[in-house]
């Protein structure tokens, strides 16, 4: 009876079926997304309330945990196995109110993006974005095998694949934003400018209106920036890069997608890539 390595077809079976399970979650992620898009400006006061704790708490789950790990590997190098040190520094209640912190403020940015997403395509870039992080995962799992430490390569893949999926997404969203189409503020005092922009925005939140309104009036300052430094649009390279400065907003909305779908998608165990469970981290 012969025993199949982890190379093997039936070794790679655990390996496939997780990125199934984590390209379904994605897609799961980006419908709900959508659904969160289409009526987010219509939810009552605690249901905006409860989105925003869900998303912090997603957030901050994803960026904790990958956090003890790389916590965990600093320790390792510097201290004894049986100093009492690091089990003191794992981690705790300062690290995890640091991911809450800073969950909620994306989390917050996040969902107000949501609400003004400005095209169709935004959508199956998310998608592909997912699907990108998903495959970057275990294309970067395969090719640590035997370099990395198996206790530290799940973050160490998770982390490449964000990067690689981060710059694609906000690529995709920045040429998407660019081919928009914006209202002419030139003839425009900044004032009135800000003025066109806020009274188009409402909800029946009033949390999420007062967000809403205040992205408005930010969009406001850096079209009508933009639109008076350069009125003739993106035909010249600094006039490009003038007009990506003023469209990186894009990229609250990329950042905060990716996080939320680290948050949702558990690290890969050692043994789905590696071959042996007995190198899975453990984050206790």
């Amino acid at each position: 009876m012969s025993s199949s390595s982890p190379t093997s077809p039936s070794g790679s079976t655990p390996t496939r079926h997780v990125a199934l399970r984590h390209a379904f979650t994605v897609t799961l992620l980006v419908i709900g997304l959508w659904l969160m898009h289409m009526y987010l400006r219509i939810l009552p006061e605690a249901a905006v309330i409860l989105l925003w704790v869900g998303v912090t708490l997603t957030i901050a789950l994803g960026g904790f945990r990958r956090h003890r790990i790389r916590r965990a590997a600093f320790l390792r190098g510097y201290l004894e196995p049986t100093s009492l040190w690091p089990r003191r520094l794992r981690g705790g209640p300062l690290m995890a109110l640091r991911h809450l912190l800073a969950g909620m403020l994306l989390g917050g940015l996040m969902l107000i993006a949501l609400a003004r997403v400005p095209t169709p395509e935004a959508w199956a870039a998310l998608l592909v974005a997912g699907f990108v992080l998903v495959a970057g995962d275990a294309l970067f799992m395969r090719w640590l095998r035997g370099h990395a430490h198996p206790d530290f390569a799940p973050e160490l893949a998770r982390r490449a694949a964000l990067w690689v999926a981060g710059a694609l997404l906000i690529v995709a969203l920045m040429l998407l934003a660019l081919q928009a189409r914006y209202p002419d503020l030139t003839g425009a005092s900044l004032e009135q400018a800000v003025w066109f922009l806020v009274q188009h925005e409402g909800a029946r939140s009033l949390l999420l209106e007062t967000g809403l309104q205040l992205a408005a009036a930010q969009d406001a300052v850096r079209l009508w920036l933009g639109q008076q430094w350069f009125p003739q649009g993106v035909q010249s390279l600094p006039a490009l890069l003038g007009w990506l400065l003023v469209l990186a907003e894009q990229a609250f909305l990329a950042v905060g997608f990716l996080l939320l779908a680290n948050g949702l998608l558990p690290l890969r165990a050692a043994d789905d890539a590696l071959g042996d469970p007995r190198h899975a981290p453990v984050i206790e």
